[in-house]
């Protein structure tokens, strides 16, 4: 270990994993699936495995970040290239080895590191399509303590709902005859729908087509599509995904602008949550929530967790 006490830093192997799986399950202690997460937030780095380190005293790792870059925004009128934003995913110390400012130098070494890759703003927030949270759960405490004591300003607030799998109504048998009997039918996604869904999900732009992208590597594809007319005249009006970054979460979701008020996103979302409670799940979680009410008046989700985002511009 350095004489100043501070530990040293290095690239994260996968032959670390097994120990960062033990610091994470430890640290999350909001998150019953936090081998999950880590192994989300690991793949969402799979091709910037720089971004990925591990802080070691004395030959051992006392804790780890997960880093990532932003897409590369698209060019200003003049041609010039806007910076791309560097997220800090996931940090954690094991529980031995807190205090001594260990986390203070995990994050630094991280922003060191998405700084030398090109980012030009640093932000604690989720990089989508490989997120776990939207910012960092404000129960954790000491992260937001130490976001704000490294010179992030906090950005924005954001909220998950969560759903009682077992009390919510998911029945949607008689909305769906009144869907089809307007000339819409809802079913789920299936494997040979990927070029056009990939086509329509590109117009809404965003980062929905990569996170729908994912559910059709399951079997069956965890997303549900309400559609018009009938074969090669057949188009998509919605969609809805579960599951395709935390088993437990619910969304993204969408319906075009001429079926909103019909009832279409309702169906959607009562399918995908009947999905999860068949697969033996108990309670779901409506992630980076938008529309709290509608989700409130459906299926009685009420909210729960609370996310702080932050960002700072590179020292």
């Amino acid at each position: 270990m350095p004489d100043d006490g501070q530990p040293s830093l290095r690239t994260a192997r996968r032959g670390d994993l097994p120990l960062l799986h033990g610091i994470a399950a430890e640290a999350l202690r909001y998150d019953a699936d936090a081998a999950d997460v880590l192994d989300l937030l690991w793949q969402g780095t799979a091709d910037r495995p720089d971004l990925r380190i591990v802080a070691e005293v004395d030959g051992r790792v006392a804790g780890f970040a997960l880093g990532s870059l932003g897409p590369g925004p698209a060019p200003a009128p003049d041609g010039t290239a806007p910076p791309r934003v560097g997220h800090t995913n996931l940090l954690a110390v094991a529980a031995d080895h807190r205090g001594r400012g260990h986390g203070r130098a995990l994050l630094a070494g991280i922003e060191e590191r998405l700084t030398a890759a090109g980012a030009g703003r640093l932000v604690i927030r989720g990089s989508a399509p490989h997120y776990a949270w939207p910012g960092i759960d404000i129960r954790y405490t000491p992260a937001v303590c130490l976001a704000e004591s490294a010179g992030y300003e906090r950005t924005a607030d954001a909220f998950n709902m969560s759903t009682d799998l077992g009390a919510a109504d998911l029945e949607t048998g008689a909305d769906e005859r009144r869907l089809a009997a307007a000339g819409v039918r809802v079913r789920r996604l299936e494997a040979g729908d990927e070029p056009r869904f990939s086509a329509w999900m590109r117009s809404w732009g965003g980062t929905w087509q990569a996170e729908a992208a994912t559910a059709l590597t399951y079997d069956p594809p965890r997303c549900h599509v309400a559609v018009q007319g009938e074969g090669p005249e057949e188009e998509f009006v919605g969609f809805a995904c579960h599951g395709v970054n935390r088993r437990t979460w619910f969304g993204p979701m969408g319906t075009a602008e001429s079926q909103r008020g019909r009832g279409v996103g309702a169906v959607l979302l009562r399918r995908c949550l009947r999905d999860q409670r068949d697969a033996g799940l108990t309670g779901a979680e409506i992630g980076w929530t938008g529309p709290v009410g509608f989700y409130a008046r459906t299926v009685g989700s009420r909210l729960d967790r609370v996310f702080r985002t932050y960002a700072k511009e590179p020292a």
